[in-house]
């Protein structure tokens, strides 16, 4: 039997005690209270913490309750009355999803943010709940959603939505955690002055991605078996491309799955206020989201469908594969902020700088996983160690994005990591870096550029004596470098083995004449020509399974 502590009790007793409540409503609210022992819980406590203290019925008058509405001060939920059956003790579906997305209110309106401006903590305010919960209750098509959210799937299944919290620490105008079934909303954007429509918008966008995360675990899932089994491999050249291609693809599917959910949440929302609206009525809401689905034909001056968008009689969009790859070429391919040559309307500014576009935001965490899965089951190949190999070029990422928004390298993230960019003909040396650390520490969410001989230099670091750029400054074609003959011998034999690891055939048979011709290379003479040879048919190997790589990785989609 379902225990309620006495502040709960009393809660639910005034509730029963207001005019016009009947017993019917007073047992199903009892009822819904006592279907889940989690809710249960967490009203319990939030009772005798004070921050519940009763429960209510909408006033004849009041703006529309769809979802419920919380008020700090006298600590009332007030549930709509439409979640209640005429009749019964049983509590419907739609009163548990109230009472589940209330308490996630409560806990929420409870909870403090980090004000970066000021360096303070402040609490969240009435205002800032006030604002939240009139958008959900504006939208039916978003309160649907959102109630449909925080209801477990199926038995000992957990609701993919659970909670809301401030968000910090990233440009956005939401977030969505998939581990936590947390939807972070900036307090700012809740504040005055307060845009209605576009947090309609976000709304939908994030409780989209609640709803699939299952699709983006199963990728995730594809990516690390995917990883591990070229870690593993025998191959001097470990190319993670096609990896990444395609968890960048399952990352585009499902922001531009969640674009449509924004669409069709605010589409509700206006619908509401304008019955019948269309295209034209969302098209003059201003909102910049909505661009990415109409544009104005300047011959009709009217709102026209991006091309590839097929809309349905009501305006609606489904949820189609057509309409997704469009919506992901309109959203998710946008350049970062600051493309040379693009209006900034037409490009993304996300991450923890703001600059980066969707790609490299991605982008940095699947190379971190990357890197540790190379770090942890990497093997050498008859006494050379592999190097790690990305397009960049074809997966859309720049170094300098990713790092700047965090690169997380978990196995000894002090060392920098090598790569090698085979979209540059020979394939050019960089690394990357752990800039996924705390404001304040070195390198935090920065690029970390490489300056021979300065602090931060291959050379200052004393990184992977795997790392090319240890012997030449990063960038920097292999076959053009050219080193003296007093220089240290060493530095040779390194850059013969980063032509070796690369499969650049020309480079590397320049670096053997060139030590065979070295006063140590004279002794070695014979010895290295027995090198070049197992060194050539290595490099020849290494090009066929460069070769046959590509043509199974598939086709991965561009900006």
């Amino acid at each position: 039997m379902p225990i309620l502590d006495p502040q709960l009790d009393t809660a639910l007793s005034q509730f029963a005690a207001q005019p016009g409540v009947t017993p019917a409503q007073e047992a199903q609210l009892r009822a819904a209270v006592a279907s889940d022992a989690r809710l249960l819980e967490s009203l319990n406590q939030n009772a005798a913490e004070g921050h519940l203290k009763g429960f209510a019925l909408p006033q004849v008058g009041t703006q529309p309750n769809l979802a419920g509405t919380y008020e700090m001060v006298s600590g009332v939920v007030t549930l709509p009355a439409s979640s209640f059956a005429p009749t019964g003790a049983v509590a419907s579906a739609d009163l548990i999803a109230t009472l589940r997305l209330q308490d996630m209110s409560l806990r929420f309106a409870h909870s403090d943010y980090d004000d970066p401006v000021n360096k303070l903590c402040r609490p969240i305010t009435q205002e800032m709940v006030n604002n939240l919960q009139s958008t959900i209750n504006g939208s039916p098509a978003l309160a649907q959603e959102i109630k449909k959210a925080v209801t477990p799937p199926g038995p000992g299944q957990k609701a993919p939505l659970q909670h809301f919290v401030p968000l910090s620490g990233t440009v956005a105008g939401g977030t969505y955690d998939g581990t936590t079934k947390t939807m972070s909303l900036p307090p700012t954007s809740l504040s005055t002055p307060f845009n209605s429509v576009d947090m309609t918008f976000v709304l939908g966008h994030e409780v989209q991605h609640a709803f699939n995360h299952a699709a983006m675990t199963a990728a995730s899932q594809s990516f690390n078996t995917e990883t591990w089994q070229i870690a593993q491999s025998n191959s001097l050249a470990h190319d993670y491309t096609g990896a990444i291609g395609r968890l960048t693809q399952a990352s585009r599917e499902d922001e531009a799955s969640a674009q449509i959910a924004g669409w069709n949440a605010l589409l509700s929302r206006q619908q509401q206020i304008t019955p019948h609206a269309g295209l034209d009525n969302m098209l003059g809401t201003r909102n910049f989201r909505v661009r990415d689905f109409v544009e104005l034909d300047r011959n009709s001056n009217s709102a026209q469908p991006r091309p590839g968008l097929a809309f349905n009689p009501d305006t609606t969009l489904s949820q189609t594969p057509a309409n997704i790859v469009a919506a992901g070429q309109y959203y998710f391919d946008k350049p970062p902020k600051g493309t040379p040559g693009v209006p900034e309307n037409q490009t993304t500014g996300i991450g923890f700088h703001g600059d980066s576009d969707y790609r490299n935001y991605y982008g940095a965490h699947a190379v971190g996983r990357a890197i540790d899965m190379e770090r942890s089951y990497a093997q050498p190949v008859n006494g050379l160690a592999p190097n790690m190999q990305f397009d960049m070029s074809r997966l859309g990422l720049r170094e300098d994005l990713m790092e700047r928004n965090g690169i997380t390298i978990g196995n000894n993230p002090g060392t920098p990591q090598p790569y090698n960019d085979t979209s540059q003909l020979p394939p050019a040396p960089h690394h990357f870096d752990h800039t996924n650390t705390p404001v304040g520490m070195p390198n935090s969410h920065q690029h970390v550029p490489v300056v021979p001989g300065a602090a931060g230099s291959p050379e200052a670091k004393a990184g992977d004596p795997r790392d090319p750029e240890a012997v030449q400054p990063s960038g920097t074609p292999q076959a053009q470098q050219e080193l003296s003959p007093t220089a240290d011998f060493s530095a040779y034999l390194d850059r013969m083995l980063a032509a070796a690891q690369s499969g650049d055939d020309a480079s590397f048979r320049k670096m053997t004449r060139t030590l065979a011709d070295l006063p140590p290379g004279r002794e070695l003479r014979a010895e290295a020509s027995a090198t070049v040879d197992q060194q050539e048919q290595m490099a020849a190997q290494h090009q066929a399974q460069l070769q046959q790589a590509a043509q199974v990785s598939g086709p991965v989609m561009r900006m």
